[in-house]
């Protein structure tokens, strides 16, 4: 779902109320990819409910919007099915999607209209099997918007069924996304598979200007809405397993970047003499542990009604960075105020896909 332009100049219920009231409808959901190492391609799009299930005719379910997922082998034809918890008359908006390789699951992070609110829902597609789950919005009147996802391996010391400690690993998948509610603000949430085990029921949102120890007050005034929803996420290959993740503070009001890690040694953390970890200290492998990455403007220069991607280097500097205009569009966050957006214009000889190699590789040199 696509925000309206115009940021909400207070942050009580009643102005959430308005923002809601005035916030578009899309009348289709995002569309989303990506492809296994075997070569499938998974691909989540807007569909009507008639167009991927039988109905008889003349149902007024066939006029439902739904999200689709299309699995297609390399070589071979695809089939399409329903994503899980989208059958119903709430429209879905921003859609995200990750692929855990080892164990083959397929992670869809998506919005839904509720309705003057918007929901955070996941799916997740395992052996052909579809589970879902709400993630818990702050309280009061809610908008959430723009989710990111990124699937991490991490290695971590655990006892076997001897009790002796053995090395395992885990993937982790990494959810980010933009929530207006009380202080309007980036959240997060990490998923789980653990021993082949997908922990969805164990899904704890983190608000990201607490994991950064900055909260407070948030304040949004003079600043285009579509500078400050856009949190992103990705792999941080400098850790074991985390993550880098770069969001608009609103308390301070700086862009933050922020490396997110988990506890991997549970056997150090266990009693003398344990054979087995404790619940305690298995909890706490799933808190997130927030190391400051760096920091730097949050772009008011991007007022723009496209979605945004955004890159962030080792040193966490984020390049943000969108089409529009018939040209790719780029801001940093290390830019000087006053500095405008820089403009690539696209060609038929220089496609959208070219230019954003282009801005990812002058993001990652710095």
């Amino acid at each position: 779902m696509r925000p309206p332009r115009i940021a909400p100049l207070a942050l009580s219920a009643a102005a959430l109320l308005v923002s809601a009231i005035l916030a578009p409808v899309p009348a289709l959901a995002d569309s989303a990819g990506v492809i296994a190492p075997n070569g499938t391609l998974y691909e989540v799009f807007p569909a009507l409910y008639g167009d991927v299930v039988v109905v008889p005719e003349g149902s007024p379910d066939a006029g439902l919007k739904v999200l689709a997922l299309r699995v297609t082998p390399s070589d071979l034809p695809g089939h399409v099915e329903l994503v899980d918890g989208t059958v119903d008359p709430n429209a879905e908006g921003s859609v995200s999607i990750e692929l855990e390789e080892t164990t083959g699951t397929l992670f869809v992070a998506y919005t839904k209209d509720n309705g003057l609110m918007a929901d955070m829902h996941v799916a997740v597609r395992r052996d052909g099997a579809w589970s879902g789950q709400d993630i818990l919005s702050n309280r009061g009147f809610y908008l959430s918007y723009n989710p990111k996802v990124v699937v991490t391996r991490q290695a971590y010391v655990d006892f076997d069924e001897e009790g002796l400690p053995v090395t395992k690993s885990r993937s982790i998948f990494s959810l980010v996304w933009w929530e207006e509610s009380g202080p309007t603000q980036a959240r997060y949430a990490p998923i789980f598979v653990e021993d082949g085990e997908l922990r969805v029921d164990a899904i704890q949102p983190w608000n990201l200007n607490e994991l950064a120890g900055a909260a407070g007050p948030t304040d949004s005034t003079g600043l285009p809405l579509s500078s400050y929803t856009f949190p992103s996420v990705q792999a941080d290959p400098s850790t074991n397993g985390g993550v880098i993740v770069t969001f608009a503070n609103l308390a301070i009001r700086k862009q933050q970047t922020l490396r997110i890690e988990f506890i991997d040694d549970f056997v150090a953390l266990s009693p003398p003499g344990a054979t087995r970890v404790p619940e305690d200290v298995w909890a706490r492998g799933h808190f997130p542990l927030g190391r400051a990455a760096g920091s730097g403007r949050i772009p008011d220069v991007m007022d723009t009604g496209a979605q945004v991607g955004a890159t962030i280097s080792p040193s966490g500097i984020t390049t943000f960075h969108w089409v529009e205009g018939g040209a790719m569009n780029f801001v940093r966050s290390d830019d000087p105020e006053g500095a405008v957006t820089r403009r690539i214009a696209l060609r038929d000889d220089l496609s959208a896909e070219k230019a954003l190699r282009l801005v990812r590789s002058l993001a990652e040199r710095r």
